[in-house]
């Protein structure tokens, strides 16, 4: 698989500490990511044909399609996020897997792209991290921030762990074959606009990281993606309006949050890529 051709935005679906004596989580398969951290205490995971010791410090991070067993062999403390990294319409829809839930067929539309099934990552269950000291500020502070449940809050919470993600990657990326070489851009620019999609983001801007002039950044971008910088940033943009307003009312919250100049700007836009209104959509979604 291409991961150019995948967005990266996170959806946080869980994000807790678990204090627990000695305990057995049963196999079970996987349709999310689950980044877990020990802060105390000593796990043993079974997943990949293989039995994998963790100890405090240790950071693990499991893939959608991991079967697996967890066992605390004692007191144990761990921070742990389950996660979608990629972008999917019906993620709200998705859930955590309990022990016994091995057959996921039923669940193809929810499964979430595994990094190992890219040709640029080989990623293993227990990272050895480049900077794990911020890795686990970020966790930590990702973890405070998404449970307040606030607006602002949740947004905070979606760019710390938009930097974890990046910063697996960062870890993780083999090194580039020719053909990446030779298209600079394509290596970090959906990325990037993921994560940046909320600020002003210009073609100068991006052209001046990908190292080439803004004509020759536009050319490039399109024959990779088909469409154009600005298409595909307003794409992104209104993707995640979309998910915004089955949560929040406020359109002017949602159109600043998604990066468009004035409310007006938002709803033209909005209303020219899915032929509704913000309000109108917003409304259909409450009724439903």
């Amino acid at each position: 698989m291409d991961i150019e051709q995948h967005d990266i935005v996170p959806y946080i679906r869980q994000a807790d500490y678990a204090i627990r004596a000695p305990f057995w989580i049963g196999e079970r398969n996987l349709l999310d990511y689950i980044l877990f951290y020990v802060q105390e205490g000593l796990f043993e995971i079974q997943a990949r044909g293989k039995l994998h010791v963790l100890k405090e410090g240790d950071f693990c991070l499991l893939q959608p399609g991991d079967i697996h067993t967890i066992k605390g062999i004692n007191n144990t403390i761990n921070p742990h996020i389950h996660l979608d990294f990629f972008y999917n319409p019906l993620r709200a829809k998705s859930f955590i897997t309990l022990p016994g839930q091995l057959d996921m067929s039923p669940h193809l539309e929810l499964i979430q792209p595994r990094l190992n099934d890219f040709t640029v990552f080989e990623i293993p269950i227990t990272l050895q991290l480049s900077q794990p000291q911020k890795m686990r500020d970020l966790l930590f502070k990702t973890i405070e921030l998404w449970q307040r449940q606030s607006y602002i809050s949740q947004m905070q919470a979606n760019q710390c762990v938009s930097e974890i993600i990046l910063t697996v990657i960062k870890d993780y990326m083999k090194p580039q074959t020719t053909a990446l070489v030779a298209k600079p851009i394509l290596n970090w620019i959906t990325s990037y606009i993921s994560f940046y999609f909320s600020e002003p983001i210009t073609i100068q801007d991006m052209a001046k990281r990908a190292g080439i002039s803004p004509s020759r950044f536009q050319v490039v971008f399109k024959q990779a993606f088909g469409i154009s910088p600005h298409q595909y940033l307003l794409r992104v943009r209104i993707d995640h309006a979309k998910e915004l307003m089955k949560s929040f009312r406020s359109i002017q919250l949602v159109s600043e949050y998604c990066g468009f100049s004035d409310v007006h700007h938002f709803s033209n836009a909005f209303k020219k890529a899915t032929g509704y209104s913000p309000a109108k959509y917003r409304d259909s979604i409450m009724e439903h």
